[in-house]
């Protein structure tokens, strides 16, 4: 049996950190403003981790903890701390899982223009009775008897040219390209939020540290106080001021700790350390002047080397193609199907069967869809390439406004080391004073209080300055190598 079938038909087709470099608290920094790298997707609405950031925690505060855990506190780097954070951050985790999803979806529009065969092999044993399917003829018996017969098909089905296809993956290896870029970019970000945890720790271990020194300080000026209040050579007073003094400073030191364990909390959140591991940073953050160049330089490294960047112009060339994917779905298109065999009663005593289709398809009229489409893929992308100039704009502001804070750092770091060596020299003598019968220990307590919020100041200031050169850093395009030297 051999047919051959030319058919032209006619049919109508049916269808991210940024963190204030400012001087405050470990206690009352925020990590909460560390931008989210958007999953990109031209095809699909603007419903990305970024938008909905309001509605749900920020991925990159989040993990997945790994490991066992240890009854001994480990000891924790900041580069061993980055490298748990590009490994269990949940932000890098979704990025790549986005990144999966758009490599299959090229997948897909590729199988969209590559021909499908197939194959079948097919033994077929039957036994019909006539008077079931109406057939009667006198003579011959109700039944056929068993009879059987052997076939094998080879099935060709290609679209052949359909324009639209080829726009659509040329669209999804942009959107692969771009979910690289963005994966790129994550881990930048997590090296932000896992260097700025990492230096709240850091910080808040300084103030526990400061605090007990004080706590001593207080101590000792306590019974100084009482034992010249006991020896009449001084009112009872003072031993009271120096009292409330010591109780004072227990309370700074019982704030300062309860800050630590939950800085170290949020630390072992971010880079997914199993629950209830103890653990010590072993880097300390020295204070150096920034040495990686002035403001032009960093502007740019940052157009080179910046990863979101470069992916919000992929997902912007992306758009423009499904744009043109929609517009060609005008054109006609042209499939062929088609398939050839063998059918006998065995393969070896058969005959050939073939077939072969040609249809060219004209859209006529489709309900407005692919108007609709275009207009749909037209919106997307001039919402992408106006996010990319808003990009470009924002790394600008980004850098600029990273590095007003490290200058403004840096002379506050220079200041702040000074006042707190003037405040101990002046603690010294209030001291001395004091023991001599010079003067109360009110000018003790003032100047303790003085040394305390020197110390604070100094504190913060350090803390800002390095986190201002970690911020630069990222917002150059930097950061998960720039952390590991932040005290260049």
């Amino acid at each position: 049996m051999k047919r051959i079938h030319i058919i032209f038909a006619t049919t109508a087709l049916a269808g991210l950190v940024s963190a204030a470099g400012g001087q405050q608290s470990s206690s009352s920094f925020e990590l909460g403003s560390i931008a989210t790298p958007r999953t990109i997707n031209p095809a699909a609405n603007s419903t990305t981790p970024s938008s909905i950031a309001g509605q749900q925690q920020n991925p990159f505060l989040g993990s997945v903890p790994t490991g066992p855990v240890s009854d001994k506190p480990i000891d924790l780097s900041l580069e061993d701390a980055i490298a748990r954070g590009l490994r269990f951050n949940l932000g890098v985790i979704e990025n790549q899982v986005s990144l999966r999803q758009a490599q299959a979806e090229r997948l897909r529009a590729l199988s969209a223009m590559v021909p499908n065969v197939s194959a079948l092999l097919r033994q077929n044993l039957d036994d019909l009775n006539r008077v079931a399917i109406g057939l009667r003829i006198p003579g011959l018996p109700a039944a056929t008897g068993a009879f059987g017969f052997q076939e094998a098909y080879a099935t060709v089905s290609d679209t052949g040219l359909n324009l639209t296809s080829v726009y659509q993956y040329r669209a999804s290896r942009q959107t692969v390209e771009a979910q690289r870029l963005s994966l790129e970019d994550a881990a930048n970000v997590v090296a932000l939020a896992v260097g700025t945890a990492y230096l709240q720790v850091e910080a808040s271990q300084s103030r526990v540290e400061t605090a007990k020194a004080e706590l001593e300080s207080a101590r000792e000026l306590e019974a100084q106080a009482l034992n010249r209040v006991g020896s009449g050579l001084a009112a009872e007073i003072e031993g009271f001021r120096a009292t409330v003094q010591r109780q004072t400073s227990e309370q700074r030191v019982i704030v300062a700790v309860a800050n630590l364990e939950k800085d170290r909390l949020t630390l072992g959140r971010i880079i997914g350390l199993p629950s209830g591991q103890r653990f010590n940073i072993t880097s300390k953050a020295a204070y150096q002047r920034w040495t990686g160049g002035d403001l032009q330089a960093a502007l740019r490294q940052a157009q080179i080397d910046r990863a979101d960047v470069k992916s919000a112009q992929a997902a912007a060339t992306a758009s423009q193609l499904a744009k043109r994917a929609a517009q060609l779905e005008r054109v006609p298109g042209v499939s062929v199907n088609g398939y050839y065999g063998s059918i006998g009663t065995n393969l070896n005593h058969s005959d050939a069967t073939y077939a072969l289709e040609a249809t060219v398809s004209l859209p006529i009229f489709t309900g407005g869809r692919i108007r609709s489409d275009i207009q749909e893929a037209s919106a997307q992308a001039d919402r992408r390439q106006a996010e990319y100039r808003d990009l470009e704009g924002r790394v600008d502001y980004e850098v600029r406004n990273a590095f007003t804070d490290l200058q403004a750092a840096d002379s506050a770091v220079t200041v702040a080391e000074k006042n707190s060596q003037l405040a101990e020299r002046t603690l010294v003598q209030a001291r001395d004073r004091f023991l001599n019968g010079v003067t109360n220990n009110l000018e003790v307590i003032q100047a303790q209080q003085d040394v305390a919020a020197a110390n604070e100041n100094y504190i913060s200031s350090l803390f800002a300055h390095s986190l201002a050169k970690l911020t630069l850093l990222r917002a150059m395009g930097a950061a998960p190598i720039g952390s590991k030297q932040r005290s260049k």
